[in-house]
């Protein structure tokens, strides 16, 4: 099937779990309809339990349930997709525990009786647009804090409204600057739709604005003045974690929080100024909740993931937001303007506050020759071309400093170490006795694409743009395999003559979860899948599940890993991995209504 593709409406499973002790909610019915061993044995197709392990079967508009020991099946013969013939529902995303002991259908929903309580099941039907705002909706009012969206731990398992008033992440600027994009291409195709006024497009773009302001807010809020970039930042009224560098605003001094990790760096008592305001725009954010800039302890030690994620950030901003938001503009082209600088002024590296290199933000020459920066000069040589490309176009800059960085940085080769990722990764994997599964950081996925994808688009050199394709290519022997839209959408919008599956990215729309509670799918009581071991160990899935049968994550895992537990219930995800893909999708024009 070719792009653009169309995805159907889909049922998608929503599932309602109750223990044992909620009496009045399980159906008596359901009770007393018992367990018949069903007979299978004019079912000639691979089933997710062995056939000794099925209790219990139930049909209901020409679809057969079946439960087991070891889970539910749902088996519709007619299905028009071959994914969706077999479906497995398991604990803990959808059953209390894996042991089926009776079925019950009442109305739309099926009913399923455990050990330990029951499901109430429904097949609801979506459309791709609408899934996404019920994941949207879920993520508002759960996730989102202070415009920053990552995740949101409960206090009570499955119990949403039990979220802790308070959250952190490493990656708060890089998920929350994803979620931006999704929100920006959501405006930017409603309002071609149903134009500038519409109440759906001026929520879309309420929603797309704040995400950036939130994400612009941690490029600013260090106040050093030097276009330094916090991680993420917390308030007074939470409890500052121990997991990093953080640092407490007051006046315009800054003081380190005392962690493990400034102990261990001997930072403790050090005090540095902090003279330049958070812009008013952007406070408004914290301000609005009644906290002041004495009222912030932001995270320091900022990564490349950070920076990258930012200026992909700031160019689509300004291309979607800008023209009817000058302001934000303004802000947009200072707050890249100071980071680029402070990058370049400090030797192609973000430097801390006691004169070192952040750990993981360093695209210099020297640390490209260093052992561990050999296999990352492919992925950050890249990322720093970007970066200047960004900055020149939305500054419309093509003379002058950046643009000499720009030239100097092609002299030393740094355009042509991209196209060196697959050679430099296999022999990095090799000395370490793994394959390149194994030795991949699967963060470095989302970074390739988001470094690739606007460098080739704002590359002006044609020989040179092709360089960046093919660079972006070697990347395929991890990324493709993995048939995520998030990855697929950008490379085709990069590189359109190339091949990506258009079948697996229906699925994928199609297959995800409704919700992203962090709850694990019981891979190892199935039957049907086997189990890969990888040259180190590491074991895999041997075939790729569908979405709401495998993990809740972000982009930064293996949706191969054989793993059953993730987040333990305890866990709301944001929605940004669904409708970044989606919406970006939308706005290429690569999936239509």
């Amino acid at each position: 099937m070719a792009f653009p593709i169309q995805i159907p409406k889909t049922l998608t499973r929503v599932c309602e779990i109750y223990n044992k002790y909620a009496k009045k909610q399980i159906p008596t019915e359901l009770k007393l309809a018992g367990a018949k061993k069903p007979d299978l044995s004019g079912l000639d197709i691979p089933l997710p339990s062995k056939r000794s392990e099925y209790t219990c079967s139930l049909e209901k508009d020409g679809v057969l349930w079946l439960g087991a020991t070891t889970g539910l099946t749902r088996y519709d013969p007619n299905a028009e997709r071959e994914y969706d013939k077999i479906m497995y529902f398991s604990a803990d995303r959808d059953l209390p525990d894996n042991h089926v002991k009776s079925l019950w259908a009442d109305g739309d929903a099926v009913w399923a009786l455990t050990e330990t309580g029951a499901s109430r099941i429904t097949m609801v039907e979506y459309t791709a647009e609408e899934l996404g705002d019920i994941l949207r909706a879920e993520t508002k009012k759960y996730v989102d804090r202070r415009g920053m969206v990552t995740q949101r731990h409960l206090t009570v398992p499955r119990v949403k409204e039990s979220k802790v008033p308070y959250n952190h992440s490493d990656n708060d600027g890089c998920f929350t600057a994803s979620y931006a994009m999704g929100e920006m291409c959501r405006f930017h195709v409603l309002k071609e739709k149903y134009g500038a006024e519409d109440e759906r497009v001026l929520e879309a773009r309420k929603s797309a604005t704040r995400a950036v302001e939130a994400a612009l807010l941690l490029m600013n809020i260090s106040g050093r003045g030097n276009g330094f970039v916090a991680r993420t930042y917390v308030t007074t009224a939470e409890p500052c974690p121990d997991d990093g560098l953080f640092y407490k605003k007051q006046g315009d001094k800054t003081y380190v929080v005392t962690t493990s990790d400034s102990i261990h760096k001997n930072m403790v008592g050090m005090v540095f100024d902090s003279p330049c305001p958070v812009p008013d725009r952007l406070a408004k954010l914290y301000r609005d909740e009644g906290f002041t800039d004495d009222d912030i302890i932001y995270k320091g030690d900022t990564s490349s993931d950070e920076i990258t994620t930012h200026f992909v950030n700031i160019w689509m901003a300004h291309e979607i937001l800008g023209p009817d938001d000058p302001e934000l503009d303004e802000l947009l082209i200072m707050s890249g303007t100071n980071t680029l600088n402070h990058i370049i002024d400090n030797g192609f590296v973000l430097r801390e506050c006691h004169g070192k290199p952040t750990t993981w933000a360093k695209w210099n020459i020297d640390y490209f020759n260093t052992s561990f920066g050999w296999a990352d000069a492919c992925l950050n040589s890249a990322q720093i071309l970007m970066y200047l490309r960004v900055m020149m176009h939305v500054t419309g800059q093509s003379e002058g400093k950046w643009n000499d960085t720009f030239n100097d940085l092609i002299a030393l080769g740094y355009d042509k170490l991209p196209l060196k990722h697959e050679e430099r990764f296999h022999m990095s994997s090799m000395m370490s006795m793994a394959d390149s599964v194994e030795e991949m950081m699967f963060g470095d996925h989302m970074l390739a694409t988001l470094a690739l994808w606007p460098l080739i688009l704002l590359e002006t050199d044609a020989e040179r743009k092709e360089n960046f394709r093919k660079a972006f290519k070697s990347w395929n022997g991890t990324i493709r395999r993995e048939h995520d839209p998030g990855y697929d959408i950008p490379f085709l919008a990069a590189c359109p003559d190339a091949y990506v599956d258009s079948e697996m990215m229906i699925d994928w729309f199609r297959r995800t979860n409704a919700s992203r509670l962090c709850s694990g799918c019981d891979i190892d009581a199935r039957k049907d899948i086997a189990r890969r071991y990888r040259f180190g160990g590491y074991k895999e899935t041997s075939a790729l599940l569908p979405p709401d049968e495998r993990f809740i994550s972000k982009y930064d895992r293996n949706p191969y890993e054989w793993k059953t537990e993730e987040g333990g219930m305890t866990q709301i995800e944001s929605c940004y991995v669904y409708t970044f893909a989606y919406w970006l999708g939308r706005y290429y024009g690569l999936i239509e209504e």
